[in-house]
């Protein structure tokens, strides 16, 4: 739990801190997890960050404690217009319950019309798309104790580096792969390099309901060399390039 939160703490200081000054950062933010000094506690109760980075066990003992920074922190929680959750998929079975009944007290206490968002990259990967964002929105209606749309499930977007139209196949292909990588290759190089294209588009990417999706892992050698343009090219080339 603390390693995710220092691990969005150092993301957001290398986002704001660095990109914007320290001191003229848009949003601040600071973390609440238990590793802080006193010191450093009662800096938040006195100067609310925009953003507190916290975890589900201390969050409900900032409900409960009445330490001073915690009782200051519930204060300036009121009106608390946004909570998220990261990695969604892991608040299930008991511990599910526990979040859920948690989010449920945390709009009851600071915010009736509170707006809960969660982030997982492993929420759902079956079936369409409109059936996988169907199961990610009741499992997190479920959890957040308020009805969410399957409209409002957002997935990532791929942006291919090569285009398909592109992509090498046959004697063109296997000149690539005879030629090897060139040496000490810059972005661009590796960026135009015909096998690049032909990795991402027939190993990395397919497309899925009219866009582009991750492919499923899988191994070189149980690649078809006929039906890749390799007519009966020693596969094994390819796996050491």
């Amino acid at each position: 739990m603390n390693a995710l939160c220092n691990s969005q703490r150092e993301e957001l200081k290398r986002f704001l801190r660095l990109g914007y000054g320290e001191g003229s950062e848009p949003v601040t933010f600071a973390r609440y997890t238990g590793q802080e000094s006193q010191e450093e506690r009662e800096r938040i109760a006195k100067n609310p960050p925009d953003i507190l980075l916290t975890n589900y066990v201390m969050l409900e003992l900032l409900m409960t404690r009445f330490h001073e920074p915690d009782k200051a922190v519930r204060r300036h929680a009121e009106g608390l217009r946004f909570l998220v959750l990261d990695e969604l998929h892991t608040y299930r079975g008991r511990q599910g319950a526990d979040v859920a009944m948690l989010v449920r007290r945390v709009r009851e206490r600071f915010n009736d019309r509170l707006l809960c968002i969660g982030t997982s990259a492993t929420m759902a990967s079956e079936g369409s798309e409109e059936s996988r964002n169907a199961a990610v929105a009741g499992i997190a209606s479920q959890l957040f104790g308020a009805a969410v749309d399957p409209a409002n499930v957002v997935t990532e977007t791929l942006r291919p580096v090569m285009d398909r139209p592109n992509v090498a196949s046959g004697a063109n292909l296997r000149a690539a792969v005879e030629a090897g990588v060139p040496r000490d290759p810059d972005y661009d190089m590796l960026a135009g390099h015909p096998v690049t294209s032909w990795v991402e588009h027939k190993l990395g990417l397919e497309e899925r309901d009219g866009k582009l999706v991750r492919a499923a892992c899988h191994s070189l050698l149980v690649e078809n060399p006929v039906g890749a343009g390799w007519n009966g090219y020693n596969v094994q080339i390819l796996r050491s390039s």
